[in-house]
């Protein structure tokens, strides 16, 4: 939850949502599940007669909206406190739209209350000059932005005086418009369930007058810590007790029991949303990779989880925010960095999401607590997210594509409901994130890694490694097997250390090793053939010790694997 005076000095336009629909439809990821919030732009409202200063931000949005399309956000939300607080222009509106649109996204547009400042003839003003005189055709739309911090609303009867009015001018103008609401600053039980009871005075689920429903999607915001936080509290947050999970659980059983009422069925079922989410309003002031806000490691991890959580519970999109915001570092809680414009593990694991996870939501269950694992399936490709939030452990795994029993000792066991009788064994390095891409048979063809120490410490991209997919040779030989580094031993070392290949379908083949410091650079770099599957490697003796990551290369070929190392002399 943001505080206001952090959103009034951020002038905050959100462009995030997370939609949750009705379990009848199943756990389908829609083509819109992944969005962003559309913040922070050059000015909103006339900066030269501004209602509520600041209208002129200075921001640069519009140089990021190719790195928004490459992280495969879709649904752009265009509100938030500043565009409340202030009418945003009409060419505002035209730039963020046409921008948006020319990107393959699409806008989600916000009309101001501000605790009636601005009226429902306004709203309709709007949606008029958009929708109707420049043939936009916004689908979605949003009243006001968090009133119960904004307006310091406590009553159901509060939102909905304005909701009901607003909504019902806004259809009136446009009746194929979808309207959201009430854009809660946090998940409050008690508005919540004033809204949702069907019948009820501030039934805002229902019809008005006219017989257009007043809300389509049921939204709220949720920043589960204020900088604060500590490690543990992270790594529990969101299936803890009445935390994220719960909330959805609960919201989703309020709106089934208005769709049933109000017999709104088909694409006539009501959404919940989120329409902001990230792991906090502000960050620590020394929060950075190593620590536990917007811009660290488990910050993105922390990310994932909550985009996951959203599609195991019937989520239908999710918009994080925001892009890029701040001038200091507490402030900064975009995934793109303002100062440096570097790309933050929070970008890197949304990317990771957004491009790899389709068709329905599997669920995982891993047997160490400080590993998440989560799922996706369609009829071409099983990907399997996989995050070790653990400081200092790494762990030797074996998925299972279905729910049947791992056998063996090994460290960790995941199991993904995908319904393949498949397996896959491999390594995974303490503060890492992996997401596996599988054909339908089980075969692995895709591999995308992206670590603490060997990616974000050096602001290198996630190593995407892909496979051919696993066929039979003429012969009847199995071919196009990739290979795998099954172990690298003793680990940590005092300097020589084993690595052993599976070669796959690389018999022949040679091997470039390489091997680099936490920032990038490279320490060590041999061609090897594995005659026998393993190859000593011995370290300089200039080497310091610490944390290192080993590179293996298949040569002529884009394939390669990384392990992590720890020198200890």
């Amino acid at each position: 939850m943001k505080k206001l005076k952090r959103i009034c000095q951020a002038g905050i336009v959100a462009l995030g949502l997370l939609f949750s629909v009705d379990q009848s439809f199943s756990q389908t990821i829609s083509a819109h599940y992944f969005g962003e919030n559309a913040w922070m732009p050059d000015a909103i409202g006339d900066v030269n007669n501004c209602v509520e200063p600041p209208c002129q931000f200075n921001g640069k949005l519009h140089q990021q909206w190719q790195n928004i399309k490459q992280s495969n956000a879709v649904l752009i939300r265009y509100g938030g406190i500043a565009a409340d607080n202030n009418r945003p222009t009409n060419a505002q509106y035209i730039r963020i739209i046409d921008s948006v649109r020319s990107n393959g996204m699409e806008p989600v547009i916000q009309v101001p209350f501000k605790n009636w400042r601005y009226s429902a003839q306004q709203a309709a003003d709007i949606v008029t000059y958009l929708n109707v005189t420049m043939g936009k055709n916004i689908k979605y739309w949003i009243i006001g932005n968090e009133p119960d911090l904004g307006y310091s609303y406590t009553t159901a009867s509060q939102i909905a005086a304005y909701t009901k009015p607003f909504a019902s001018a806004m259809k009136n103008v446009d009746p194929n418009i979808l309207i959201i609401g009430p854009e809660l600053a946090s998940f409050n039980k008690s508005i919540i369930d004033g809204l949702t009871t069907p019948g009820g005075p501030n039934d805002i689920t229902g019809k008005d007058a006219s017989g257009r429903y007043y809300i389509d999607v049921f939204s709220f915001h949720t920043y589960p810590f204020n900088g604060s936080q500590n490690r543990a509290d992270v790594i529990s947050n969101l299936t803890s007790a009445n935390r994220l999970q719960d909330n959805l659980i609960y919201l989703n059983g309020r709106i089934a029991t208005c769709n049933s009422h109000h017999n709104r069925t088909g694409n006539a079922k009501i959404k919940t949303a989120i329409t902001e989410a990230n792991i906090n309003w502000q960050n620590n002031s020394g929060d950075n990779l190593y620590g536990l806000g917007a811009n660290s490691f488990i910050g993105g991890q922390f990310v994932a989880e909550m985009l996951c959580i959203g599609l195991k519970n019937n989520v239908d999109f999710v918009n994080i925010w925001s892009v890029v915001e701040g001038n200091n570092t507490a402030s900064s809680i975009g995934y793109i960095d303002p100062s440096t414009g570097n790309k933050k593990p929070l970008y890197h694991h949304f990317k990771m999401l957004a491009e790899n996870f389709k068709g329905t939501y599997a669920d995982g269950i891993s047997n160490v607590p400080n590993v998440k694992t989560f799922g996706s399936k369609n009829g071409q490709e099983i990907s399997v997210l996989i995050m070790n939030q653990d400081l200092a452990v790494n762990y030797n795994y074996k998925v299972s594509l279905s729910s049947n029993t791992i056998a063996g000792n090994i460290p960790l066991k995941i199991n993904i409901d995908a319904g393949v009788s498949a397996e896959y064994t491999d390594a995974i390095a303490s503060q890492s994130t992996v997401v596996l891409t599988f054909n339908s048979a089980g075969t692995l063809i895709k591999k995308t890694e992206y670590s603490l120490t060997g990616h974000a410490a050096s602001n290198q991209p996630p190593t995407v490694t892909n496979y051919i997919s696993t066929g039979v040779a003429s012969n009847g030989s199995i071919d196009n097997r990739p290979f795998e580094i099954k172990n690298v031993f003793p680990n940590p070392t005092v300097g020589r250390f084993t690595i052993e290949l599976n070669k796959g379908n690389a018999l022949e083949k040679n091997f470039n090793i390489q091997i680099f410091n936490i920032i990038g650079q490279q320490v060590y770099d041999k061609n090897m053939s594995f005659v026998s599957g393993k190859e000593q490697i011995e370290l300089p003796p200039s080497m310091a010790s610490g944390q290192y990551i080993v590179r293996v290369k298949e040569q002529d070929k884009d394939n390669y694997m990384i392990r992590k190392l720890i020198l200890e002399k």
